[in-house]
């Protein structure tokens, strides 16, 4: 009889093939059976037969006993417990079971045969009937099928099949390939320039995306989630519109743009960050406080505004109606030798593309009054019982009394007196009111003098009187005239100029200055029949008004300076961005500040291929690799140009040879880029929005 572990079989059940098998020496019993130890332990495999189950296959114990006569071995009946049923299988087993896995990477699936003593036989196929795109490895009871590189073409249902050739039996079994794939970053691009108020579209890009409907895309400006979108049409590249109105605050500020992909078993993140640039109107405007300034003097104005782009600064002279002149640009106004003209309000504007702001202070030019203009009206001959007025004005700071008196046949008495301008009329003349009349003018910082003379003639004097008066005293009177004055002018910025006006006229004729804008208003820009400038700015262009004046009247004439500059200020944009794949469109556009209006020319320097533009604007379309290279920008106007030849430094476009158009504007930065898309055939510059 024998014991298998426990389990009980029956013996002569068919289909079942015992094996005999040594077991441990330490379970030996003690004595000898015909030669041997008697009650051995030995192992016995039961392979399951046709007919049985798996659960009566396995490893047996069996203890035996024999006789100890040497002639004769008693017969043994075997007795068994629990008898297996049934021989093995022949069974599939295929790994990894429904896989998830990366374009791009390896994918091996493992089919493995087992309850077969005989050969495999292996076939792989789709339950869809495709291609499987795979190759097959087979080694006896393990076959391979290996997807490399995996691809969206290897989204299948794979099916391994087996026969067992020396049973005859069959066996399959399946798995479900699925890929996934976010191999780049996105890229985040805008229709326009970010301008603050203004509704922008920002655009993320996330290309080569696969399965598209389990995609995520997520805006966030800074930790803030702006936008979340979780359903895209089913296309390798999906897109993400960010509709979002900019304020100020956003200058400088980080948007980041998240694709995530949920693969179930895990997510799979990519992201890009952008910092944007948001165009915004002056604000936060300071000035000088008003200020008081000696005539003769210099002083100096600022004037400063924060903005995107940068302010520029333009100054502005208000007259008392509230019409203004422009009096320079620049943050800082800088006047050498106050006048009293320079006295009064002046008007800061800082304005950009996007907007402007005005911020207003007042100019207080002290010191000893001008010396006084005095004249009579009518100018011609006075008879006794005409009448006449007599004017006397000034200018100072602060404003002087002015007083007019008679010096003769009154003893200097006081007749009338005002601040800054005085007048009296005299009806019904007689000779007593001959004679020397003063006008003085008075400030706390001095006084100045001047003196008019006029004789009214009597008709009781003798005709001799009358004649030995008019013989003696033959002075004739009269306006400007026969008025010169420079020709129109043209005159580089920075350079010096002079103009020239004179005139006939008694008494002598007194030449103004004054200086027109382009709505006919004017302000006094200088004294004396030569005006210098020693500098020329913008402000000094336009029409020149000489105004040539004495007691009797006053003559005008007019001349032109047009002031003209070398460009300067040049600015370069890159539209719609600064990366650029092959086939698309870009947009140059040029900014510079020059007079005349300068054009710009663009040039290729590996093939000196040039391209003009009258405003600046330049067109690539439908760029390829024969547009790599360094390009030059040129600005140029009669006065002279901007380049790299210049001390500026210089705008240059870089188009590698994938078709991506970038700018910088620093040689030595260029030639890094160069190198660098040289070495990979191209590059990234830090993006911006």
């Amino acid at each position: 009889m024998g014991i298998f572990g426990g389990k009980v079989a029956r013996a002569g059940v068919e289909g079942v093939k015992i094996t005999c098998l040594d077991c441990s020496p330490s379970l030996r019993p003690r004595g000898v059976c015909n030669g041997n130890p008697p009650n051995k332990m030995t192992c016995i495999n039961i392979n399951m037969g046709k007919g049985q189950t798996s659960m009566s296959q396995g490893f047996y114990k069996r203890r035996t006993t024999c006789n100890f006569s040497k002639q004769i071995m008693t017969a043994f009946a075997l007795w068994m417990v629990l008898l297996p049923t049934a021989a093995s299988k022949f069974v599939l087993n295929l790994t990894p079971k429904d896989p998830m896995a990366r374009v791009g990477d390896s994918l091996v699936l493992t089919c493995k045969a087992s309850g077969c003593a005989g050969d495999v036989m292996f076939t792989w196929a789709s339950l869809t009937d495709r291609s499987l795109y795979g190759k097959t490895e087979t080694n006896g009871t393990v076959s391979l099928q290996i997807f490399n590189p995996l691809a969206i073409q290897h989204i299948n249902k794979v099916l391994c099949k087996a026969t067992c050739t020396n049973k005859g039996e069959k066996a399959q079994t399946s798995t479900k390939v699925n890929v996934y794939a976010l191999p780049k970053d996105p890229t985040i691009s805008r229709s326009d320039l970010l301008t603050e108020g203004q509704e922008s579209n920002l655009t993320c890009t996330v290309p080569d995306v696969y399965p598209t409907e389990r995609l995520i895309i997520e805006w966030l400006l800074g930790d803030e989630v702006l936008l979340k979108q979780d359903e895209h049409l089913e296309v390798p590249t999906v897109t993400s519109v960010l509709k979002y109105r900019p304020t100020a605050q956003n200058n400088g500020q980080n948007v980041t743009c998240r694709a995530t992909l949920d693969i179930g078993i895990d997510k799979r993140t990519r992201e890009t960050v952008a910092s944007m640039t948001v165009q915004y109107s002056p604000r936060n405007i300071t000035i000088s406080e008003n200020t008081q300034v000696n005539i003769g003097d210099s002083f100096t104005l600022t004037c400063r505004a924060e903005g995107n782009p940068e302010p520029t600064v333009l100054w502005r002279k208000l007259d008392q109606d509230g019409r203004s002149v422009v009096a320079g640009e620049g943050a800082t106004l800088l006047v050498e030798e106050a006048s009293w003209s320079h006295g009064g309000e002046y008007e800061c504007v800082a304005h950009n593309i996007v907007g402007n702001r005005t911020a207003h202070m007042t100019v207080n030019v002290q010191g000893p009054p001008e010396k006084p203009v005095i004249y009579r009206s009518p100018s011609g001959e006075l008879k006794a019982g005409d009448s006449v007025t007599i004017t006397c004005q000034s200018e100072s700071g602060p404003q002087g009394r002015v007083a007019l008196r008679q010096l003769t046949g009154s003893q200097g008495a006081e007749l009338q007196s005002n601040q800054g301008h005085t007048s009296i009329t005299v009806q019904s003349l007689t000779a007593t009111d001959s004679g020397l009349y003063e006008c003085q003018a008075t400030n706390p910082y001095g006084k100045q003098t001047s003196f008019l003379n006029f004789t009214v003639l009597d008709e009781l004097y003798t005709e001799n009187q009358r004649t030995t008066e008019t013989i003696t005293s033959m002075t004739v009177q009269y306006s400007p005239r026969n008025i010169t004055i420079s020709e129109n002018t043209q005159v580089n910025i920075g350079d010096s100029f002079t103009l020239t006006c004179r005139a006939e006229g008694n008494p002598e004729p007194t030449v103004l200055w004054r200086k027109l804008d382009q709505d006919g208003r004017s302000v006094v820009a200088g004294e004396g029949a030569t005006l210098l400038v020693e500098e020329a700015s913008w402000s000094h262009g336009g029409e020149y008004e000489c105004v040539a004046h004495n007691v009797v009247g006053n003559r005008t004439a007019h001349m032109t300076v047009n002031v003209r500059a070398p460009p300067t200020n040049l600015s370069v944009e890159v539209f719609p961005s600064a990366e650029f794949e092959k086939g698309q469109n870009v947009t140059i556009r040029s900014w510079a500040v020059g007079v005349p209006t300068p054009s710009a020319t663009l040039v290729r320097l590996r093939d000196g291929v040039e391209l003009h533009s009258s405003d600046g604007t330049f067109h690539l379309v439908h760029l390829g690799p024969e547009h790599a290279g360094l390009y030059l920008l040129n600005v140029t106007n009669v006065v002279g140009h901007q380049s790299l030849d210049k001390s500026v430094n210089p705008k240059t476009v870089i188009i590698p040879a994938v078709c991506f158009v970038s700018m910088t504007a620093a040689a030595a930065t260029l030639m890094r880029f160069l190198r660098r898309a040289k070495n990979t055939s191209s590059y990234e510059l830090a993006m911006t929005v």
